[in-house]
């Protein structure tokens, strides 16, 4: 692609889910105006219901959308429960927090509020396909044909890293877990809890959380062997395994499976080996994925789109270019998370001839660059 003489824009945000709608959302708000975020499409339907903790709040209200966002209607969610390292259940209520409550999110709902409040997109569906360096920053080349040039660019693409693996950087790979997940109808339900429910499993674990609209969101995570082995991809293995459960099994007494909601995701974790570099920051899931587990995903995606536009932000007003802590920052908090990671998984000791609990534990550390 030929270079350029000038830039179309001073900020190309490239995806337009949590992380670069937050982005765009905070640097419109501080002042930038030559600013496009492309919508590259893709978003996978029927998205787990997500969790999100009431310190959310705090980064909705940065965005200035804490009280749009009050009024979407979302589930509140006053804690967790878990059966993990052992079968009695655990709780972690937010009664005390000063935050107040968390939320269970509809999550299709919440992706679209955060799009409008962005504003206009460059282009629907207009996927990354090449980019290049130019004479002022970059060169997208887009689905359909289209190509814009920006000064900056966030890479906000997800689990693909589409811009910054075409700028040279690799994802350092940690784990690949497979999920199957499903809903169901809660009308009839016998149990009304709103909290969160973990349930460790011999072969994995599952997850179940109620979402607006009287629907139950419910996922196993395991390794991908063993879903052919058990034929999980079919609606009555999955639910047969869900209600061989002890608490989970309990939770969904009353409830209606909803034909054709089962689907099947790979859940990967991963950090790039580098976040940023010349002009161009990587972010939200496109930075790291995070096991599900750690239940950090839409906090990360605010978080990392309102840091970034800060960061971005000054280097326009310096006129300048990026100093690259974000890198440091990010690895920085990859670090935590597999701390807590490794702490959480070593917890569950009730199956030491399981092969899902042993690659769980001996994977530590990075098992190789993807």
């Amino acid at each position: 692609m030929a270079a350029q003489a000038g830039a179309d824009f001073d900020v190309a945000v490239a995806g337009a889910g949590p992380a670069g709608a937050a982005c765009a959302i905070a640097l419109a708000r501080a002042g930038v105006r030559r600013l496009c975020l492309i919508d590259g499409g893709g978003a996978e339907s029927g998205a787990v219901g997500e969790t999100i903790p009431p310190d959310t709040r705090l980064l909705l209200d940065r965005l200035g959308l804490l009280e749009a966002f009050a009024d979407e209607g979302h589930e509140p969610c006053p804690g967790s429960c878990s059966a993990w390292g052992s079968e009695t259940l655990g709780y972690n209520d937010f009664l005390l927090n000063p935050q107040g409550q968390g939320w269970h999110l509809d999550r299709a709902r919440f992706d679209s509020f955060l799009r409008r409040a962005a504003g206009p997109v460059l282009a629907e569906g207009g996927r990354l396909v090449d980019a290049a360096a130019a004479e002022e920053g970059y060169s997208l080349r887009l689905g359909g044909g289209r190509t814009v040039s920006a000064r900056f660019v966030v890479d906000a693409t997800g689990r693909a890293s589409a811009f910054a693996r075409r700028a040279g950087a690799r994802q350092l790979s940690l784990d690949r877990l497979t999920f199957v997940y499903g809903f169901f109808d809660t009308e009839r339900a016998v149990s009304r809890s709103r909290l969160t429910l973990l349930e460790a499993a011999s072969e994995g674990w599952w997850y179940g959380a109620g979402l607006p609209g009287g629907r139950l969101a419910v996922a196993f995570a395991t390794d991908s062997g063993r879903v052919r082995a058990e034929s999980l991809a079919d609606g009555k293995s999955w639910l047969a395994a869900a209600l061989a459960t002890r608490h989970l099994a309990e939770r969904l007494e009353g409830c209606h499976f909803l034909p054709g909601s089962l689907v099947v995701r790979v859940a990967p974790s991963f950090l790039l080996d580098q976040a940023c570099g010349p002009r161009w920051l990587a972010i939200g899931d496109a930075a790291a994925c995070f096991d599900p587990l750690a239940a950090q995903g839409i906090h990360k995606a605010l978080e990392d789109g309102l840091d970034a536009a800060r960061l971005i932000a000054a280097a326009l007003d310096l006129g300048g270019d990026l100093d690259g802590s974000h890198s440091a920052a990010m690895r920085a908090r990859f670090d935590d998370y597999l701390a807590n990671r490794n702490y959480f998984y070593g917890l569950e000791t009730r199956w030491p001839e399981s092969d899902f609990w042993r690659r769980r534990q001996a994977r530590s550390a990075f098992a190789a660059a993807a």
